[in-house]
């Protein structure tokens, strides 16, 4: 079981917190390869003058090699910035502590917001400590444990057969190809016990995918 946790982090000269914290754009993280980070800035007041000044600063920033905008529109820059930072950064501070990310990683007014997949209560522990050691706000916003593998919600073997019928026999789509009562009669089973496999197995996977 697997614990999922989204976290604020922010600390001061911190080059990505420093900058959104003063000029009013959403840098979302796409992709990290090494040293060398793919995002998406936007800005949060619809004027284009903020992303080039979070470019700008960006690149004259002394965490920063190179910035380079690979795909431009008023409202959306994208980007490859190579980092050389001092030392680990929030990102490479969660993997060392046996956790993940789940990409994208999201900075807006001085604050990164991660999602982050933990194996174990301790394992979670371990990377609250390094952070809060190395940066100066660490906030959790919300865990959760499911028995959810990476690949989504683990079902039951009687729930999955029921959802897949449902599936495949159109009892999802608009409108409706079939009823809980033929669904039912194809298991062998009665409406009302087709009906509760069927809300069982749409409540995990539910749960496994809001955003509460």
């Amino acid at each position: 079981m697997a614990i999922t946790c989204k976290i604020e982090i922010s600390s001061e000269h911190y080059y990505s917190c420093e900058l959104t914290a003063k000029i009013p754009v959403r840098v979302s993280i796409m992709t990290i390869n090494g040293d060398v980070g793919f995002g998406i800035v936007e800005p949060l007041q619809h004027e284009e003058k903020s992303i080039q000044e979070y470019i700008h600063e960006l690149d004259k920033s002394a965490n920063t090699a190179s910035v380079s905008v690979t795909y431009r529109t008023p409202h959306a820059y994208w980007t490859r910035v190579v980092h050389k930072l001092d030392g680990p950064s929030i990102y490479q501070t969660i993997l060392q502590s046996g956790c993940m990310t789940y990409l994208p990683i999201v900075v807006e007014r001085g604050i990164q917001t991660h999602t982050v997949l933990a194996p174990s209560n301790d394992v979670l522990s371990k990377m609250l400590h390094m952070l809060r050691e190395r940066f100066s706000y660490v906030r959790i916003k919300r865990v959760r444990s499911t028995p959810t593998t990476i690949f989504g919600p683990k079902l039951t073997p009687k729930q999955s057969k029921a959802f897949n019928l449902a599936w495949n026999s159109g009892y999802y789509k608009i409108p409706r190809r079939c009823t809980i009562e033929e669904l039912g009669e194809k298991l062998g089973i009665k409406r009302v016990a087709m009906q509760e496999r069927l809300r069982r197995a749409e409540q995990r996977i539910l749960s496994a995918y809001a955003d509460e």
